[in-house]
């Protein structure tokens, strides 16, 4: 009985490998469009879950300016000093009151009011402007005061808050991505040990049937040269197992025909001998005969 090792798992190569490849084939398209079945289904899952996840709404983070008290604890800033110029300009000459004008001339004042009036008149009537005075600005100043705008008191509790919810947030994302990867992985893993769990299952299983059928080929060759070698059992674990005993039982059968020439063939070589015609041709050819069924069933 020969045991069995790995270097001689590929008895029949043809067979075998023929069996293996076929086997292989057929699962790697089976495994490669339920895993685009299973990817595509992951990918929609894992879509919509990082949509769900960034519009989860975190708190904001308070701004300076949203406090009630921060505008009014701001500092006004303070008036802007200008200074002016001491000097005066000249005013012009007071006209002379009515009453301190000389009674001669009365004709002559009311000649003249009469044309101050028309004079009056006729500058309205022209629209010009009456004459103001000018105020020149020599220096002028203004400071600018730094204003902090009160924190409010809760403001490091939202930020803390704000910034905890977008790592986590973050954080679920890349568990997430993480999670989809690790499904393609271990796709890959279970396809490429599949492959290679069915390579070897399929060289170890046809090696099964084709060690015995190896085996029964092998005693069929000696038998046409003439040999009948003592047929030993199957391997434990060998498929063909009935097959096998009815080529042995028929092995047995034959070599039981070759032992019961032998014996017959002695009895006439006996006889001859003992007639005194051992030397004929005939009984040389019976003994070279019994010669070779001897040595074939040694």
């Amino acid at each position: 009985m020969y045991k069995r090792s790995w270097k001689n798992l590929l008895i029949n190569k043809r067979y075998q490998l023929q069996f293996t490849l076929f086997m292989v084939g057929l699962s790697t398209l089976l495994m490669s469009g339920l895993g685009l079945w299973v990817m595509k289904v992951a990918n929609e899952t894992t879509t919509v879950s990082m949509a769900s996840v960034r519009g989860t709404p975190c708190p904001k983070v308070p701004t300076l300016t949203e406090s009630a008290d921060a505008d009014s604890d701001i500092e006004a800033p303070p008036p802007v000093p200008m200074k002016l110029d001491d000097a005066a300009p000249p005013s012009a000459p007071a006209a002379p009151a009515p009453d301190e004008q000389p009674s001669g001339s009365a004709g002559s004042g009311s000649a003249a009011g009469s044309d101050s009036a028309a004079g009056s008149d006729s500058a309205a009537g022209s629209g010009e402007e009456p004459h103001r005075a000018q105020v020149q600005i020599d220096e002028s100043s203004m400071t600018m005061m730094a204003t902090e705008p009160k924190v409010p008191p809760d403001f490091a509790q939202k930020s803390v808050a704000h910034w905890t919810c977008e790592l986590r947030l973050a954080h679920k994302i890349d568990d997430l991505e993480g999670r989809r990867r690790l499904i393609l992985w271990v796709l890959i893993a279970t396809g490429l040990l599949l492959v290679l769990g069915l390579a070897v299952y399929g060289i170890k299983m046809t090696h099964k049937v084709a060690g015995p059928l190896f085996k029964v080929s092998l005693y069929l060759a000696k038998m046409r040269d003439g040999r009948f070698d003592k047929v030993w059992n199957l391997r434990k674990g060998d498929q063909l197992v009935d097959f096998y005993e009815h080529f042995k039982t028929a092995h047995a059968g034959v070599v039981q025909m070759q032992q019961d020439d032998i014996a017959k063939i002695k009895q006439v070589i006996a006889a001859a001998e003992a007639a005194g015609a051992g030397d004929h041709a005939t009984v040389v050819q019976l003994r070279e005969m019994l010669e070779r069924k001897e040595k074939s069933i040694e």
